[in-house]
């Protein structure tokens, strides 16, 4: 969230957005300044539908969107694009191609910030047989109440060059678990200082 730094006069597109809580926290982080525009996704109707219901945001647009196909936007359409925890569950063709896309609805200068779930994370978690398979080169982990999640098994150096490729300068941070993410998920308890996610800050090029 810090990251993102201001959202004043910017044109917003939140990707894989999910049940739609994190443009309400952006929104509240960063009080007072108003984006240009603000377009919250999911590749699902149904999210999209409670994200627009639960967590609605006054003046922003809902879209049904799979970054696997052409995004719906003309070239330099946006100055910020956010991806959380949603290249994690493309396989690789699919994550060069959503970079691809992603790099040319960009404005000049514009960022791309996605966080994935970090390979140090996805490896012990496989050591520990925690994994199975779900299918297209992917795997499933444990979730909350028994969900299973899609990732992929790829290294650090495999995002980095994914991004890279679709023209993007890439700066990556290791994100650590706090003691709270700790304790609410006791079922992810992994070596001491194990990151759970990938930041992955992109500058278009």
């Amino acid at each position: 969230m810090e990251k993102i730094g201001r959202i004043e006069g910017r044109a917003i597109l939140e990707l894989g957005a999910g049940n739609g809580y994190f443009a309400p926290l952006l929104l509240r982080r960063y009080s007072g300044q108003t984006p240009a525009r603000l377009v919250i996704s999911d590749q699902a109707r149904a999210l999209v539908d409670i994200a627009q219901s639960t967590f609605g945001v006054a003046g922003a647009e809902y879209l049904t969107i799979d970054v696997q196909n052409e995004l719906p936007f003309s070239d330099g359409s946006f100055d910020l694009m956010l991806a959380t925890m949603l290249f994690n569950e493309l396989p690789l063709s699919a994550l060069r191609h959503a970079a691809r896309e992603c790099h040319r609805v960009l404005a000049p200068g514009g960022r791309l910030l996605a966080t994935v779930t970090h390979p140090a994370m996805i490896y012990n978690l496989a050591k520990k047989g925690a994994l199975t398979d779900f299918g297209r080169g992917l795997f499933a982990m444990p979730g909350a109440g028994g969900l299973r999640l899609p990732v992929a098994r790829r290294s650090v150096e495999a995002y980095q060059a994914a991004l890279a490729e679709g023209g993007f300068a890439v700066s990556l941070e290791d994100a650590l678990p706090d003691a709270k993410t700790l304790r609410e998920k006791p079922g992810f308890t992994l070596p001491r200082a194990t990151p759970m996610a990938l930041i992955c800050d992109c500058q278009r090029r």
